[in-house]
């Protein structure tokens, strides 16, 4: 099994509710390090990334950790890298800062890595990650399962400070047309809806197109309110309720997200159906919650 994954791993810095702050690789590393370490004995990770050049040996480096990550989908730029600092307000809400310089990719510099990819996974973690004229060759291209993290897809630029704040992605069908599976918060579904605040019904009908456009399944991550997974059979729409998985001790949710997709599609190619591989995510996610950073996956 080959699992290709498309974004930006981000320089981060979390600030703890407690104001403990915590330097990290973060972004698209939370999907490439599990899917390495879910992988381990039966396949390989293929990171299509932008890369600063200033900070690509200590990428390279890190992903070192795992031999079945493999390098040739790297890009170097000569731009500085991404950088984030993310105030986490509670544990389910967090105030965003970037300093955003890495160009998207083109559709030229990934389609020679999608030949014999058995999954991919996009992931807007930086909002810029492709353009939608890329993306759309990209769908048209690639034949295998796709599944679409909207992500900061739903994040304006930054603003004269470096803060981003959620706007309403109007064109949200062109982005999500197609896509195999699509996943999304809570916070993030506003965003689609245009409302100002999430509703299930909005929720249905983002749903509702989605599913009568190619998708097999949408996932909404809820935190400590758990999941709703939506899928459909002959009989129409079904919304699956997940509750959070209990935890002990809650330290950071960063990460969380990206690391239930990278579950989920580890399950999806063990051959399990889709709500029980939302089950396996979910637990794999909460995990994550216990501890801040990447530390487990690097030890």
């Amino acid at each position: 099994m080959k699992v290709g994954v498309i974004g930006t791993p981000n320089k981060d810095t979390v600030i703890l509710p407690d104001r403990r702050k915590v330097s990290t690789w973060g972004g698209v590393v939370y999907n490439i390090l599990p899917l390495a370490h879910y992988l381990r004995e039966t396949g390989t990770v293929l990171p299509i990334c932008p890369v600063g050049e200033e900070v690509f040996a200590d990428f390279v480096q890190l992903i070192k950790h795992y031999e079945n990550v493999l390098f040739e989908g790297l890009k170097s730029f000569t731009n500085r890298h991404n950088r984030v600092t993310l105030r986490c307000l509670s544990q389910d809400e967090k105030e965003e800062t970037a300093e955003l310089n890495l160009p998207p990719l083109t559709f030229e510099q990934i389609e020679e890595h999608l030949t014999d990819l058995d999954f991919l996974l996009v992931n807007f973690t930086s909002g810029r990650d492709l353009a939608l004229e890329d993306l759309r060759q990209l769908r048209d291209k690639f034949s295998g399962p796709i599944l679409l993290d909207v992500h900061s897809l739903t994040l304006g630029d930054p603003d004269s400070k470096g803060r981003r704040r959620l706007r309403v992605l109007r064109d949200w069908r062109d982005w999500l047309a197609g896509m195999d599976y699509v996943q999304f918060t809570w916070k993030e579904a506003a965003s689609l809806t245009g409302q100002n605040k999430t509703t299930v019904s909005g929720l249905v009908e983002v749903a509702d197109w989605l599913l009568q456009n190619h998708a097999k399944g949408v996932i909404v991550t809820r935190g400590s309110q758990g999941v709703y997974y939506f899928h459909s059979d002959e009989q129409g729409i079904l919304k699956e309720e997940i509750p959070a998985f209990p935890i002990e001790t809650m330290v950071d949710t960063t990460g969380c997200g990206d690391v239930f997709s990278a579950a989920f599609i580890y399950r999806l190619l063990c051959g399990h159906e889709g709500i029980e591989a939302v089950h396996f995510a979910n637990r794999a996610a909460a995990l994550k919650a216990t501890f801040s950073g990447i530390g487990p996956w690097v030890a």
